[in-house]
């Protein structure tokens, strides 16, 4: 008879607790200290894969690779290839993905597969979803990364307090905004977990029972809470306020300073285990760099130099020996910071994320071709429109569409943001296509990749450019 599955949660909360401890004291440590930890775990992952992992064996006989390895040497691995060798590259031949799936299709809460998995899932926005398993002593460590980031938002496990954490995130047990809590919801915290696809007056009711200490969501549904406080239909007053998952910004993270007078805090994670986060300066996220490496790269996967914008950024997990994470590619698009935080934390920072790579919209040049246009060109202008509470940038064959979820009484906002949109696609060298405005009042629907929002959304195969 195996471990009743509530000793098994109480085991990996306990070891997550240790684990804490051990990451609390990485955040005192020099620079140089880090740096060795580093070494010494990627060389213990980099012997364990290539002895475990039939892809990665296959790879380093194929290429004659010998120790000591570098982490250049391994190839950069995309979500395509990474599903297509599934099988291969995990370290347990247990694992199939196609059983996973199985598994997968039946999972309502924390339930473990084989008695010692957790299995996730990302939510699929760039177009390919990838699964995840974390064995049990992998899964404390995610846990432990979680009570950092409430320790650093200033809330410590086991007080007497208990504070109330609400998180509104994917409905999802196979995402980790709903496992983690779900997971660690065992006396610690007083975790609740909201559905980011429930309508909103249904979100306002909840919250207004919960009267949550912390509130954690994705920006465009905090953005979506603070209107219904200023019109006096949501009642609360949460000391910390954490987004995530989408870009938080400048005007927001202003507009939920004001009305909530509450700490906010920018968060960014990744389903394969990347963790970043705001100290109480807020100068940037700090990324655990003693649970993973993150290499910046333009679009020919060459090193891009602290202070400039990469095109996307290789993930290597330090803590993964059941999937191995090894220069896995996600598409956001990051700047990292020159110089160290003045709080002391000796992990680089994440100055700005401007999106991802697929969210670039290749449109008509005036001179032939395509022109390249990031989505920090769209948020320049619609972000310079207080009225506007969210928007979505819709791109077909032939136009663009902006839907925009605007305060009553701005009715005339209309030929003002078509006027400098068309301004600033001009000044970029397109030949602009026609562009809709469409006034919303509500821009609910969430039920695609797992409650996350997507602000460009491209109807139009880019694949050849």
């Amino acid at each position: 008879m195996g471990k009743p599955h509530r000793l098994r949660r109480l085991e990996d909360l306990a070891r997550a607790v240790a684990y804490r401890q051990a990451l609390i004291r990485h955040e005192y440590w020099s620079r140089t200290k880090l740096e060795e930890l580093q070494k010494r775990r990627l060389a213990e992952l980099l012997n364990w894969t290539t002895q475990r992992s039939p892809f990665y064996r296959e790879l380093c006989s194929r290429f004659r690779m010998s120790k000591p390895y570098a982490l250049q040497d391994f190839p950069i691995m995309n979500k395509k290839t990474y599903m297509e060798y599934f099988d291969e590259i995990v370290t347990d031949p247990r694992l199939r993905l196609s059983q996973l799936k199985e598994h997968m299709a039946h999972v309502a809460g924390d339930e473990y597969y084989l008695g010692e998995y957790r299995v996730l899932t990302t939510a699929g926005s760039s177009g390919q979803k990838t699964v995840i398993v974390f064995n049990r002593k992998e899964w404390s460590i995610q846990e432990a990364a979680s009570m950092r980031i409430a320790s650093m938002m200033g809330v410590i496990p086991f007080s007497t307090r208990r504070p109330k954490i609400v998180t509104i995130g994917s409905p999802s047990p196979l995402h980790d905004s709903y496992r983690l809590p779900l997971s660690m919801d065992i006396g610690l915290y007083r975790y609740h977990v909201l559905p980011a696809t429930a309508p909103i007056d249904e979100l306002v009711q909840r919250l207004n029972l919960l009267q949550p200490y912390i509130l954690r969501g994705f920006p465009s549904m905090l953005g979506l809470l603070v209107t219904e406080q200023l019109q006096g239909r949501l009642h609360i007053s949460p000391c910390i306020v954490a987004g995530g998952g989408e870009p938080l910004s400048k005007e927001l993270r202003k507009q939920l300073q004001a009305v909530w007078q509450s700490s906010v805090f920018d968060i960014y994670g990744t389903q394969e285990g990347l963790r970043a986060m705001e100290c109480n300066l807020g100068e940037g996220m700090h990324i655990f760099e003693d649970l993973g490496i993150v290499e910046v790269v333009d679009e020919d996967n060459c090193p891009v130099p602290d202070g400039n914008l990469g095109h996307k950024i290789l993930f290597t997990s330090l803590f993964s020996f059941t999937q191995p994470v090894i220069r896995y590619e996600i598409s956001d698009m990051m700047v990292l910071a020159a110089e160290p935080c003045s709080c002391g934390l000796p992990f680089r920072r994440i100055l700005a994320i401007n999106g991802r790579n697929d969210d670039v919209l290749y449109l008509p040049g005036r001179k032939g071709g395509q022109v390249a246009v990031h989505p920090v060109h769209f948020w320049d202008v619609l972000e310079s429109f207080a009225s506007i509470r969210q928007y979505q940038v819709v791109h077909e064959a032939d136009s663009i569409c902006l839907r925009l979820m605007f305060e009553k009484g701005n009715g005339d906002i209309v030929c003002s943001v078509r006027e400098q949109l068309t301004q600033k696609l001009h000044s970029l060298g397109v030949r602009c296509p026609s562009i809709h405005v469409e006034l919303v009042t509500t821009l609910e629907d969430r039920s695609r990749n797992m409650g996350k929002w997507k602000n460009i959304v491209s109807n139009v195969n880019q694949a050849v450019r």
